[in-house]
């Protein structure tokens, strides 16, 4: 007969198989927000689209933080979700700043590339041990990304360029998520990721140009939206879910991220990838799941 599992084993399997299923429903809800953040950047611009849509996700939470917010928990908190804030601003700004110039399909997969950047940071903080599986991990990314985006002039495109700068933020903030969330309260973690987010589109909007009103009324439902869904709830999901499991098993669930966003932004935005787009995506799939699987923690 096999052998029952240990109470704690049990308990602890349990927490996993739940952090895996959050994450996963996260991913999907991340997949999501990429069509809809390429029409509200080509509409209002990307410094706009994240001052509002973090504005009004600040706004939402507040009647929670006023109804458990005590000057202590407030303070305690507070470090960590000034460092979360500041990864969130940077990578979400470079990736609407990206989606200016590049397709919702290129953007996911790029910002996929995270994963693999994640492993990276473990290894140069000696959280990983280098192996030939990360040399082999960044060679295949560098083919996928070159296949996804070089052009006849260009061997990477300046949107795409941008969200890869976004992708090092991506990894940065995966890794201090996984820090902060073991160590202080998700609500107040998830309040000032927000509106430190906000606050830094906030003061660099007068440095840019703003269409019209008519387009932030067009607009007003994909940012709430995006305001609801894919930032108050996808990042309570993510706080939660990375909780319960390591970084890099939360990377391996992130890689079906790009492969919904293809899909949504097929049917919503008619977006379809070449047949040399799709090789390169499958190249940057593989480099993800191989920097992530037989993690050793």
């Amino acid at each position: 007969m096999e052998r029952e599992m240990n109470p704690s084993a049990h308990q602890e399997y349990r927490g996993r198989l739940t952090g895996v299923l959050v994450l996963l429903t996260l991913t999907f809800i991340w997949g999501t927000s990429f069509p809809f953040i390429k029409i509200v950047v080509e509409k209002i611009g990307f410094i706009y689209y994240v001052a509002i849509r973090f504005s009004l996700a600040s706004l939402l939470l507040l009647p929670l933080i006023a109804a458990k917010g005590c000057r202590e928990a407030l303070l305690r908190n507070f470090r960590g979700g000034v460092v979360l804030g500041l990864l969130y601003f940077c990578g979400i700004t470079l990736q609407g700043w990206g989606m200016e110039y590049t397709s919702a399909s290129n953007a996911a997969f790029i910002t996929g590339l995270s994963t693999v950047l994640v492993y990276a940071i473990e290894v140069a903080m000696g959280g990983e041990r280098f192996s030939i599986k990360l040399t082999l991990a960044v060679a295949l990314s560098t083919v996928g990304l070159y296949l996804l985006s070089a052009t006849e002039n260009l061997p990477i495109g300046l949107g795409d360029l941008i969200v890869l700068g976004g992708a090092v933020f991506w990894a940065l903030q995966i890794i201090a998520v996984g820090k902060y969330t073991r160590e202080m309260d998700l609500l107040f973690l998830l309040f000032y990721e927000n509106i430190f987010t906000a606050l830094g589109g906030i003061l660099a909007t007068p440095f840019t140009g703003f269409s019209s009103l008519n387009s932030l009324v067009e607009t007003m439902l994909p940012l709430l939206y995006l305001a609801i869904f894919c930032t108050i709830l996808a990042n309570a999901l993510q706080l939660y879910g990375q909780k319960l499991t390591s970084n890099t098993e939360a990377a391996i669930v992130y890689l079906m991220e790009p492969v919904f966003a293809t899909l949504l932004s097929f049917i919503l935005l008619g977006e379809a990838l070449s047949p040399r787009q799709i090789i390169g995506a499958g190249a940057i799939i593989c480099a993800m799941a191989l920097s992530s699987i037989g993690s050793s923690h």
